[in-house]
Order: C-alpha cells, then structure tokens, then sequence
C-alpha cells in the first residue's frame, strides 16, 4: 500500500519503511560481499525479504537438497572393462610419480634412514578416485569422460573440459566403485610392485582387470541397438566455479545461499524506484510521510484543547 500511493496511517507507514530500510540494508551487505550468502550469514528473515522482492539465490554446501542423478544400470555391463583400463592407466602415471624417487635413491651412508610415499600414498589416492563431486580431487576425470555408441560397441571418449555430472558420469563413477570395491587393497599393492619392476602399463591393466576385479576376462556384450545416449554438457568456467564452491561448502559442513550480484543489482534499482527517499533519490514519498506524522500531532493538540472544555461541562 506504501508503494501503490494510498493512505496510511504513521504507524503502518513507519512498519512500511522499517521494512524497506530492512530490505535495503539487506541488498547492501550481500551486494558488498559483508554478508556471504554462501556461508550462511544470511537469516531466514533476510533470506525471506530477498524472495518477495522476487531475488531468489542458489541453495549452496548443505543446505542443497537437489538429488544427483542416478547411474544408467543397464550401461554398466559395456563399459566395466574400459573404465578399469583408464583407472589403471590414471593411478599407474601417478605412482609412478609418487614412487619414482623411492625406488631410485641410494643411501650414502650404511645407517641413513629416508622417509619417501609408499604404498599408503598410493591406496589414499585409490580411495578418492571415484568421487567426481570433489573438486581438484582424484575422480575430477570422470566428470571429462562421455560415453559414445561405436557400432555395437559403448566406449569412453574424453573431452578436455569438465563437463555436468548427469547420467553417464554418475555410471562412469560407479564402475569406478565397482572396480575399486572388487580389486580393493591389491589395486595398490600391484600399482606398488609395478612401479619397482617398471612393468609395462598393460601387463598392469591385465593384473588388476582381469585377475582381481574381473571385469575384463570376458569381452562386454553387444550394444543394444535401443540404448539412449545421452549428450555431454561442458561447464563453463563461472558453473564450474559455483560446482566446486558447493561442493567444498557441503564436504565442510557449511551451507547457505548464493545470490547472483546481477539479480542484487536489479533488486537494488527496484527498491530505489519503490523507496527513493530511503534509497537517497526521491521526495514524494517523504513528503508524505512528513504530513502523516503532522497530521497525527496536531490531532494529539487538539484533543488536549478540548480536554478541559469537558472538564468543565
């Protein structure tokens, strides 16, 4: 009613600017940053005030309750054997690099005790490897890989950017899981003992696919010809920035909100049009709130003049 010009009382006008001033104050503090949205500094009153003034932002870490997609089962049968051989491949190159230095150095001295990564480095890398949700974290490949249809064939192709975790990334981690639940500690002990010998990457892949997980001995079967494909949608760099920020925020513990500043921005411009006086722009509503209040004391006089007059009646 403030906004639509009709006449209020000074005590529902004075609700009406506490409110705004509220809302204003509110925009401010997130627009500047001094109230992070995405660490929950905002309350649930704030949070409420933002959304009738039609800025609503991205639930962030905990208090995203979006489910994530599910895997495709039916896919999983074509694709065991391929996604081993990569996981092989990935977490060979990388202990090699952890390993590389313990294998290769030589003690000077008949008592000198060096401390290098061993096999715990490399089984601590294993269990982090098929998580594609963490940022900057082992299982980050899975979100590159896109499953195509070749033929009767189902194949992993890798694109060179990170793409949305839908349908075949979250079937692409649980084969992940599926190998690493199967293979379990001898993943690493055969990554380990690859290393020292310097065995070629595809006696590793046979030891640990065919051998211990066994999801290679036999070839996968014909793809059906029915099978949906589903297409692989790259991140741009600002999702992919909000993708990791939620993640962190949720392996925390932490949740909140996060508010676009184009949309604070906007919200800003619609309470100054509402509100200019408020704002520091405007005069009309001022002036109206002025002569409610003048209108309000000289009823209060009035009815201190009159006072008397019935006294004496």
């Amino acid at each position: 009613r403030f906004c639509t010009g009709q006449r209020q009382s000074p005590v529902n006008m004075r609700l009406s600017t506490t409110r705004a001033i509220a809302m204003a104050f509110t925009l401010a503090l997130v627009g500047c940053g001094l109230v992070g949205g995405q660490m929950g500094g905002i309350s649930e009153d704030e949070e409420e005030m933002l959304q009738e003034m039609g800025i609503t932002g991205q639930p962030m870490g905990r208090k995203n309750q979006q489910p994530k997609f599910p895997p495709v089962k039916s896919d999983l049968k074509y694709i065991r054997c391929s996604v081993c051989r990569k996981q092989v491949e990935l977490a060979y190159t990388h202990a090699q690099q952890v390993l590389a230095k313990r294998f290769k150095h030589q003690s000077k001295r008949k008592n000198e005790v060096t401390e290098f990564d061993g096999e715990a480095a490399v089984q601590d890398y294993i269990e982090k490897f098929c998580n594609a949700d963490k940022p900057d974290s082992p299982g980050a490949w899975i979100k590159k890989q896109d499953l195509v249809n070749d033929g009767d064939k189902l194949v992993l192709f890798e694109h060179p950017n990170e793409g949305h975790c839908e349908y075949e990334c979250r079937t692409v981690e649980r084969a992940c899981e599926e190998v690493v639940d199967a293979a379990d500690i001898e993943f690493s002990e055969i990554l380990y003992q690859a290393v020292r010998d310097d065995l070629p990457l595809e006696k590793v892949q046979r030891q640990v696919c065919n051998r211990v997980a066994k999801v290679c001995k036999k070839a996968p079967p014909k793809l059906d010809p029915k099978r949906v494909d589903y297409d692989f949608r790259e991140m741009t760099a600002e999702e992919k920035q909000m993708a990791d920020m939620m993640a962190n925020l949720k392996d925390s513990g932490m949740g909140g909100t996060m508010y676009r500043r184009e949309d604070l921005m906007d919200g800003m411009a619609k309470m100054e049009e509402k509100f200019g006086s408020l704002m520091g722009t405007g005069e009309g509503n001022s002036e109206e709130a002025e002569e409610a209040e003048a209108g309000e004391d000289e009823g209060t006089e009035a009815d201190e003049v009159e006072a008397p007059a019935r006294d004496e009646l």
